[in-house]
């Protein structure tokens, strides 16, 4: 009866008035310091379950400023607050890291995120176990550390990472930007190596332009999603639009950060690529579509930060929404064959939730799904593969349908504006 009071009481205060970031409403203890460059935040339940979990935050915009994932970015930020929030009230520590730089912060990501046990442990006493979780590019950093740290981790949770390597993504957003200057030509400044500097908010020139070209040829976009090498998800013309605009807000904004990292040279290629649609050539598109040779310098940068290897010795699992704009869902599929190679399969399980939108899973989602990975790595209960849409939906109904709803369409200020755009614009 006891266990029963306290689980109405935690459930009462997750409804209450959203929790700030510099508040907890479950931590009696909070600790922020700074090491080797990036800002780091513990908390420690009062009741402790003797687990910790150390969380590795996204892609952020190069130019914003560094700090920790519950302030920045704003989109993200509140969804980090109600997961540390609930984790907190089950029982676990949470530990993150801003890491000391933003961008396409893999090396450094890794390096901040593995520390937080050591400094954890400084502070709190060592935990009895210890889970890497991730998400977005944070997952590509969560999967090197299981695969190169399995002894500091009892498991590893990746949640819609880009964790068929780094190439895979960068061949994504690459393919996104030639195949628009193709279909619009002269719409958006230099090309997928050459970028100018430019603002990528909802209400700058240069989205507005990019929006205003596809609404008066949505054809043109309905083509580009089509080809073999992108397969670009959506169901309405709102989220077509919406998918090509924030691919391409990738090569905006993360191009020149990925160069100066890689010695100026880079890592998207696509000479003697064949554009396909439904496994047939399109000799236009071929023709006309601008080529680029990738380089040496970029592809080993890549190579190290980070081709996945599937090395496993830890359970990993992964929970990815099946149309995902930003990172595409054919990553799974890419690791599953990786780690099929290195004969480590025992080690992954892969859930998907048939939803649209980058990571839209609530944190009470995650918080289920992280059950699950405790329970297969401290008792051997290996969580099933697959679609686990209607298994969510039943575990956590209220959570499920709200946050699934609304999410898609307001969960940034920049995301509604572009679906707005859309509103009643018919595919041709």
């Amino acid at each position: 009866m006891r266990n029963l009071v306290m689980a109405l009481m935690t459930l009462t205060l997750l409804a209450a008035a959203p929790v700030q970031a510099a508040d907890s409403s479950f931590a009696v203890v909070t600790q922020h310091g700074v090491s080797n460059g990036a800002e780091y935040a513990m908390f420690l339940p009062a009741v402790w379950n003797g687990r910790l979990v150390v969380y590795a935050h996204g892609f952020i915009d190069p130019a914003a400023p560094i700090a920790l994932p519950d302030v920045a970015p704003d989109d993200v930020a509140p969804w980090v607050v109600q997961l540390r929030e609930t984790l907190l009230s089950q029982g676990y520590a949470v530990a993150y890291s801003s890491y000391a730089q933003n961008g396409w912060a893999v090396q450094d990501g890794a390096a901040r995120t593995h520390e937080l046990r050591d400094l954890f442990s400084q502070s709190f006493g060592p935990p009895a176990q210890v889970y890497v979780m991730g998400r977005s590019l944070g997952a590509l950093i969560t999967v090197d550390l299981a695969e190169n740290f399995p002894n500091a981790y009892q498991g590893a949770l990746s949640l819609c990472g880009p964790i068929g390597g780094g190439r895979t993504e960068t061949d994504y957003i690459g393919n996104v930007r030639v195949l628009f200057d193709y279909y619009y030509p002269g719409v958006i400044p230099g090309d997928v190596l050459h970028v100018p500097d430019m603002e990528y908010s909802a209400s700058s020139p240069i989205v507005k332009a990019i929006v205003a070209a596809i609404l008066a040829n949505p054809q043109k976009a309905v083509a580009l999603a089509a080809v073999d090498q992108l397969k670009v998800p959506y169901t309405t013309p709102s989220q077509l639009l919406l998918s090509i605009v924030r691919a391409i807000g990738y090569n905006i904004r993360g191009t020149n950060d990925l160069l100066a990292r890689s010695g100026g040279q880079s890592p998207f290629g696509n000479l003697g690529l064949s554009y396909t649609r439904l496994g047939l050539s399109d000799p236009f598109l071929n023709a006309g579509a601008g080529r680029f040779a990738a380089q040496a310098g970029g592809i080993t940068y890549l190579n190290s930060y980070y081709q996945t290897r599937g090395s496993l010795a830890i359970p990993l699992l992964t929970l990815h929404t099946t149309m995902d704009p930003d990172v595409p869902f054919f990553h799974e599929a890419a690791y599953a064959k990786i780690v099929a190679a290195a004969r480590t399969s025992k080690w992954l399980a892969q859930q998907s939730v048939q939803r649209y939108g980058h990571c839209n899973v609530s944190p009470a989602e995650v918080a289920l799904t992280l059950s699950q990975l405790v329970n297969w790595a401290e008792k051997g209960v290996k969580p099933m593969s697959g679609d686990v849409t209607l298994g969510l939906a039943a575990a956590l109904p209220d959570s499920t349908t709200s946050y699934a709803t609304t999410t898609a369409a307001s969960e940034s200020a920049f995301d509604e504006a572009i679906l707005s755009a859309a509103a009643g614009v018919p595919l041709p």
